[in-house]
């Protein structure tokens, strides 16, 4: 029993001694180790030199004093006409060599594509207290026309430098970044080091909710494995700091991130804007040894609240496809569901895969949405989102992905609400007069905010659907006002938005819906068409004009708030002036008693 123990106390003492082991050697580049071999600088000269090199400044260059640099890694693209490739490093792009190491077609160590690491003819040793950066680069000579540099497409600053045949030495750091990374050998290597990689801020920060959230990626650049730092929050015109610590186990070279919320002291509007400076700090490992790469700052919106946003889910669908009964019945599924009972408002085009008797005229412009990626169907759209894709357009190969994706928005404050009346002419109810009220919340929803109006119906026999028999189609697009939807016009943060449709008297009344949505439109880019918000009522609710005075039942409940911005309970109103907003309409209000 002790014997096994020990044997267990062992494996358990070299795990922990392997994950904090320090690493015996670092790199010094930009490239994380990637490299690109298909080259996209070239030049068809004869007989020339080409040249590329990045260059690290003082402050990155000193967090390695002590140690030495022994070799350079040359990432190349091609090696096709090269018959000698040297690195070195300079300090200044048209100075001497200081240190190189070069190989030819001759040499033992062939000219290669890829990673050619190049032992320097003698190390460079790195001092204390530099002032200057260095260059590190490499060159090449060419018989006739190469592609020889390595470039990765990521954009870092200092990352590139180029020089071809005579011409000047170009700083061309914007297009991406060289493939290249200096060795560095010793017994001072850093310890501890956090790169601030990418940072994502909120775009909005909504008063009466009072969180504020932050996504970051950060990178290991030191020795020690990092398993865990703070990041500290500091806004403009708060003198409070704010911190989170995060949990993290980041080995040397690899990247980690971070998701941590804050709660400011925000009280007010003021100018309507903000800005915060967010700072990784306090590494369980130790003192961070080169702090000037761990801050960065982000703008953001104040606004006093926001609205519940509801989400329109668009189906691309036809009688032609036998995979749509699939996809129909994850939506119905997803519908009957209580947390997406009115907040989930769905439309069917009978498009991308051939059109059938269903087909609306809209439905074919629609397809400019799969932004030349191919139509098809089954596919959906949630809001018209494009979820990072280069389409809002996609097929989720289940119910739970389809779910997933409607959460995301869900979770998104909206800054825009909608709500619909509509009367039916008393006598002929074929004719549907719609009114939508609203307001925003912030002085710009979007670049181009145009409202949509659809009729939808539900409970329609197919004729003849593949794949399914006794099919049932619904939320099938039967009128509309506009393709892209009408300009809004706003009285301050208020609109009110009317139009009239037909209906044919071959629609079932009691199956009809009726959706609108608020949505930017650009028509140059099928990714910038997002919904802004979304809602929708059954013809239930629509009743007839000869009624004097009928509007349709409002549901919405009252809200208030102070002329700061803050929410205040009904229950707790005091005696004073308020803002009340009931659906899409906000007043002021005296509370007398």
């Amino acid at each position: 029993m002790k014997k096994t123990l020990l044997i267990i106390l062992t494996a358990l003492l070299s795990i922990c001694m392997e994950s904090n082991a320090q690493v015996s050697g670092l790199t010094l580049g930009y490239c994380d180790g990637q490299i690109n071999t298909s080259g996209t600088i070239s030049s068809s000269t004869k007989n020339i030199w080409v040249h590329g090199a990045i260059y690290i400044p003082s402050n990155i260059l000193n967090t390695y004093s002590g140690n030495k640099i022994d070799s350079i890694r040359a990432g190349l693209a091609s090696k096709l006409n090269i018959d000698t490739l040297t690195v070195w490093i300079r300090s200044s792009l048209d100075g001497e060599n200081l240190v190189e190491g070069t190989i030819t077609s001759s040499t033992d160590q062939k000219i290669v594509k890829g990673w050619n690491q190049i032992k320097l003819d003698e190390s460079y040793s790195i001092q204390e207290n530099n002032t200057e950066g260095i260059y590190i680069g490499y060159s090449f000579h060419q018989k006739s026309a190469s592609f020889g540099l390595s470039v990765i497409s990521t954009p870092t600053e200092n990352g590139l430098f180029v020089k071809i045949g005579n011409e000047e030495w170009e700083n061309r750091s914007s297009e991406g970044t060289l493939c290249i990374e200096a060795l560095v050998y010793g017994e001072s290597l850093p310890k501890v080091n956090l790169t601030f990689g990418s940072m994502t801020v909120q775009n909005v920060f909504v008063l009466d909710k009072g969180t504020f959230n932050v996504e970051g990626t950060v990178k290991n650049n030191a020795t020690l494995t990092v398993t865990g730092y703070d990041v500290q929050a500091k806004f403009e015109g708060i003198d409070d700091v704010y911190t989170q610590h995060v949990d993290a186990n980041i080995a040397y070279k690899e990247s980690g991130n971070f998701n941590v919320t804050f709660s400011p002291t925000i009280t007010e509007i003021g100018t309507g804007s903000g800005n915060v400076t967010i700072t990784v700090m306090n590494i369980n490992e130790g003192e961070d040894e080169d702090m000037t790469d761990n801050s960065l700052s982000g703008t953001f919106s104040i606004v006093s609240h926001d609205f519940t946003r509801n989400i329109l889910m668009e189906e691309f669908t036809t009688e032609y496809c036998s995979n749509c009964p699939r996809m129909a019945g994850y939506i119905s599924d997803a519908l009957e569901k209580d947390e997406y009972k009115d907040r989930v408002f769905t439309v069917c085009h009978h498009s991308g895969y051939y059109t059938d008797w269903l087909t609306a005229d809209c439905d074919a412009s629609y397809l400019w949405l799969f932004n030349s990626r191919g139509t098809y169907a089954p596919a959906i759209m949630t809001d018209r989102y494009s979820f990072g894709g280069s389409t809002p357009v996609f097929c989720p190969s289940s119910q739970n992905e389809m779910e997933s994706y409607w959460n995301s928005r869900l979770e998104e404050p909206a800054f825009v609400s909608l709500s619909i009346s509509a009367t039916a002419d008393g006598d002929n109810d074929n004719s549907l007069h719609v009114t939508v009220t609203g307001s925003k919340s912030v002085d710009k929803l979007c670049d181009n905010p145009l409202i949509t109006v659809f009729v939808v119906e539900d409970n329609i026999e197919a004729r003849s659907q593949a794949g399914a028999s006794d099919f049932i189609h619904n939320h099938v697009t039967r009128t509309y006002n506009s393709i892209w939807g009408d300009p809004i016009t706003w009285n301050g943060n208020d609109y009110e938005y009317t139009c009239d449709l037909t209906l044919s008297s071959s629609w079932v009344k009691e199956n009809l819906h009726i959706v609108a949505f608020i949505a930017n439109y650009n028509s140059e880019d099928a990714t910038d068409c997002e919904v802004q918000n979304t809602y929708g009522i059954p013809f239930s609710k629509v009743v007839t004009s000869s009624i004097s005075g009928v509007k349709t039942e409002n549901t919405e409940t009252k809200e208030y708030y102070t002329l700061s911005g803050m929410k205040v309970p009904e229950s707790k109103l005091a005696k004073g002036i308020y803002i009340e907003k009931t659906g899409g309409k906000t007043k002021k209000v005296l509370i007398s008693e």
